[in-house]
């Protein structure tokens, strides 16, 4: 006669699978937050949103120095007889548009204007979590899970700080390549209006299978009008004063190319070295051997350079140039952008996180894709151990200074890895594309 398997009993049960499900069970998230329909994606967003403004109000308020120099430059320009040409130098004078508004509407209160400031980049992260939900099948997919521990990880810094908005332009760019390729030429030019490091990524995109004049109009038609804008505004002088403020920075403390000598440091925190902040409002390390790391830094960034050349060129070679070598690409650029760089400030982690998002929608459930999220969850919270919670003692040089410096260095090398991946994967890809099975999308 049939007979019907009996379900094992308890006892029987292994023990590891027993305390899976176990931990499951106290660690499991609460359906309003774990669930993938418009309103558990919504209360997600919200409560995580929530939780990373608590941390700033409790234990990391220092995150607010920025936005309080925002607002005494932008009191100097209107009430002190500052002129536009001194104000903000460091930054494009279309960085005046993501300020001015805030400041006018809380009528020049600081407070005022630092809870506005906050509201508009919470506003752009709303956007830019909206559009990952659309693109994705308006469903909570692992880009939209992504997205909503990546910011928290980093913590309040993305709030306080205007680089969200260039990193969400440069995500939003990505995920209107294929559709609107003009849209996609515009906001990789307000990008690059905003912080200089997009306008290398109007190159790749011109190599993406879609309409490439669109994208190119767009970027020429839009960064040619901030561009005259400033030009009319400030002069030739102002017009360059980024890139000459960058040229004049120093070695700062929490870039890759200063972590030897932040190592040795560790040993002999009351040594030579010291870490005062400079004339260009940064950490910048200074004692023996920073001159030749400023060389080395020089190297690197030129290396660089020839290394995004080759694979530019070699994505530019392929047969078949898809989203997914474009995508890979943009997230390759952008780490080995980061990691080479002599400056390297909490914030332009998140320049990694929006690009690295919108691929994701383009290559849903890849597992190299998936690979990249869970790496970079991992530096966006040594980031935020680092800064702001660290980052007192590993300025000053005093205890637990050597812990400070090796979760920074731990980071460092995460940061390194994911990009040697990233750029792994646009050469595999590249090769596949040449493959005769391989289906052109141009």
């Amino acid at each position: 006669m049939p007979t019907t398997e009996l379900a094992p009993a308890p006892s029987d049960v292994d023990p590891s699978l027993r305390a899976r499900r176990t931990a499951r069970r106290w660690f499991a998230l609460p359906a309003e937050l774990s669930g993938d329909d418009t309103k558990s994606t919504v209360f997600a967003w919200l409560i995580s949103r929530a939780l990373t403004l608590t941390l700033m109000v409790s234990i990391e308020p220092s995150v607010v120095g920025d936005v309080s120099y925002y607002s005494r430059s932008l009191r100097a320009l209107f009430f002190n007889g500052a002129g536009i040409r001194e104000t903000f130098q460091e930054y494009p004078l279309p960085v005046f548009g993501v300020m001015l508004p805030q400041f006018l509407l809380g009528l020049a209160n600081p407070v005022a204007f630092t809870v506005l400031f906050a509201l508009s980049m919470l506003a752009a992260d709303g956007v830019f979590t909206w559009l990952l939900w659309r693109t994705s099948g308006r469903r909570r997919s692992e880009p939209v899970t992504f997205w909503l521990w990546f910011v928290p990880l980093i913590g309040p810094t993305a709030y306080f700080r205007f680089d969200l908005v260039p990193a969400v332009l440069a995500g939003g760019a990505v995920l209107a390549l294929m559709r609107r390729p003009a849209l996609c030429g515009v906001l990789t030019a307000i990008g690059a209006a905003l912080k200089l490091w997009p306008a290398i990524m109007l190159p790749i995109f011109l190599l993406g299978p879609t309409n490439r004049r669109r994208v190119l109009g767009g970027f020429l038609a839009t960064g040619g009008a901030l561009a005259l804008a400033s030009l009319l505004a400030g002069g030739v002088e102002r017009l360059m004063s980024p890139l000459q403020w960058q040229a004049n920075r120093g070695l700062q403390i929490e870039s890759v190319p200063a972590g030897p000598l932040m190592l040795v440091r560790m040993f002999d925190p009351k040594g030579p070295w010291d870490a005062p902040l400079s004339l260009y409002k940064a950490r910048e390390l200074t004692g023996p051997g920073v001159s030749a790391f400023l060389t080395v830094s020089t190297i690197l960034m030129i290396a660089s350079v020839a290394l995004l050349v080759v694979l530019w060129n070699r994505a530019r070679l392929a047969p078949t140039v898809t989203v997914e070598i474009v995508g890979w690409l943009l997230v390759a650029t952008a780490a080995v952008a980061t990691i080479t760089n002599k400056v390297l400030s909490p914030q332009y982690i998140l320049w990694l996180g929006g690009p690295l998002a919108a691929l994701a929608v383009r290559q849903m459930g890849d597992h190299h894709v998936r690979r990249a999220m869970r790496l970079l969850l991992g530096i966006a919270l040594l980031t935020q151990v680092n800064y702001p919670l660290l980052y007192p003692w590993l300025v000053n040089g005093n205890f637990p200074v050597q812990f400070g410096t090796l979760v920074l260095e731990t980071r460092n090398v995460l940061l390194v890895i994911f990009a040697w991946q990233a750029c792994k994967r646009v050469w595999v890809l590249a090769q596949r594309s040449r493959s005769p099975d391989a289906v052109s999308t141009r």
